[in-house]
């Protein structure tokens, strides 16, 4: 697993490409978000109006991570890392990735919040905090104030710490169950992410991932003026999300659970595969393409609930890493191009040997 993860990046065709443009999406994120958030803190709230510039970075590299979990979900260790494309997908993930771990600190900003306001009710309401201390210096001596007030800290952060730890080891199991399935609700499922957090595979790849992030962040941390550090630290994180993906597919890879949305409901009503529009397309592309339905399926390339985005030119078209030549059909293989592959979702028009004869 850790050796997969490892090399993925090496055996993407546009690794390169990937590397660098995640090393400047992510220092763009660490120079932009502070400074947006500095300004609307400090300088003026006007400064929200910049929020979409100033995290747009930041949500690119979250969408991708989203992007490099679904992909080791769908094709484990055979494949490479996906291609740093289709950015506005990106910023979508990106966006449904915050939330997923707004959601889950929730509980424990609600929980500070409360005590917080027990705290100022106590010492600004009825009660006199010098008879608290006086009771509790009675009782426990002349140090019993102090004591109590330690204790007190102590509990809470023990138990600050206690829900951190457990929302680190939980949040990429959230995460990988929405990237699984494309829907937020799955990665906000108790029983989905339990499930995946429970498995012996998901706990291996966790590890590894974390003893991943602390010695490539060791290494890269000298190395960030220079920049190095920060292209360094964006594939450390890569290495890391591919980890998170490889550890739950076992738990998420044809779960029953993940497709309960796409099931005919329980209202009584009988389903027919036929009728249905979205069927009756596939059906048509995959005869027209020579296809089988027991060939792999096309992997999704976002958080679009699953489906692939069929709109979306191919990687290698993007990156411009291969273009059709030749007749139709004789593009180069291995780039899943050309002859109207539907697994690329994009289809090259006629050959010039196929033109009009014009004479």
């Amino acid at each position: 697993m850790l050796t997969a993860a490892a090399t993925s990046l090496k055996r993407t065709d546009d690794a390169a490409g990937v590397v660098l443009v995640g090393g400047l999406v992510t220092l763009l994120a660490w120079i932009l978000t502070p400074l947006w958030l500095g300004g609307v803190l400090f300088v003026s709230p006007a400064f929200v109006v910049a929020a979409p510039v100033a995290l747009a970075p930041w949500l690119v590299a979250r969408g991708y991570f989203v992007r490099v979990i679904r992909n080791a979900i769908q094709t484990g260790d055979a494949a490479g890392t996906p291609s740093l494309v289709a950015w506005g997908e990106l910023v979508r993930d990106g966006l449904k990735s915050a939330l997923l771990s707004v959601a889950l600190l929730a509980p424990l900003a609600g929980g500070l919040a409360v005590g917080g306001g027990v705290v100022a009710a106590l010492v600004a309401g009825p009660v006199d905090p010098a008879s608290v201390a006086a009771a509790a210096e009675s009782s426990l001596g002349p140090a019993g104030p102090a004591a109590v007030a330690a204790v007190a800290a102590g509990v809470v952060v023990a138990l600050v710490v206690a829900y951190l730890l457990a929302f680190a080891y939980l949040r990429p199991a959230a995460l990988a169950a929405f990237a699984a399935s494309g829907r937020l609700r799955d990665g906000l499922n108790p029983r989905t992410v339990a499930g995946v957090a429970a498995t012996g595979s998901y706990a291996t790849g966790w590890t590894l991932a974390v003893g991943a992030l602390a010695v490539g962040y060791a290494v890269a941390a000298p190395m960030t003026p220079l920049v190095v550090g920060v292209a360094l630290a964006f594939a450390v994180r890569v290495v890391a999300h591919g980890l998170y993906g490889r550890g739950a597919a076992d738990a998420l890879r044809g779960d029953p659970a993940a497709d309960a949305d796409r099931r005919p409901e329980e209202d009584g009503t009988q389903y027919d595969a036929t009728s249905d529009p979205e069927t009756v397309r596939d059906a048509d592309v995959i005869r027209d393409s020579g296809r089988s339905r027991d060939d792999a399926p096309v992997p999704a390339v976002s958080g679009d609930g699953g489906r692939p985005m069929r709109s979306e030119p191919p990687a290698a078209v993007q990156v411009g890493r291969g273009l059709p030549v030749g007749d139709r059909g004789d593009a180069v293989e291995s780039d899943g191009i050309g002859g109207g592959d539907p697994a690329g979702g994009f289809e090259w028009g006629p050959a010039l040997a196929d033109a009009e004869d014009k004479s």
